[in-house]
């Protein structure tokens, strides 16, 4: 996979390489740990017909989505078991995301969490 996770003390880094950053317009994402609101491992589909600034081709998803009205950070080749980070105070109302091992993704940042 193409997505890596730096976990620093004081926030984690989603990083994207290849064509993903290209897709999804936006090579890395910076989440303080104190904007987290929650973290958690979910099914969470959009629709093709979101308005957006990346990509949208079958299950894929990738960049900026407008939802709720709010804007929202997904990268996704498969909506099904990714990472959902809710902030609060952040650019992104939520960060989603696939990755290897997720549930070992969430404890690390849970951790963090105190």
């Amino acid at each position: 996979m193409t997505r890596t996770i730096e976990y620093g003390t004081e926030q984690v880094v989603l990083h994207l390489k290849g064509l993903l950053s290209v897709g999804a317009l936006k090579r890395e994402v910076s989440i303080p740990y104190k904007q987290i609101k929650r973290i958690a491992l979910e099914d969470f589909k959009v629709s093709m017909l979101q308005f957006r600034v990346g990509t949208s081709i079958a299950d894929i998803r990738q960049g900026r989505f407008l939802i709720d009205g709010r804007w929202c950070f997904v990268s996704y080749e498969d909506h099904q078991d990714v990472v959902v980070i809710e902030l609060e105070g952040h650019d992104f109302a939520k960060v989603v995301f696939q990755i290897d091992d997720p549930e070992d993704v969430i404890a690390r940042i849970e951790a963090h969490l105190g």
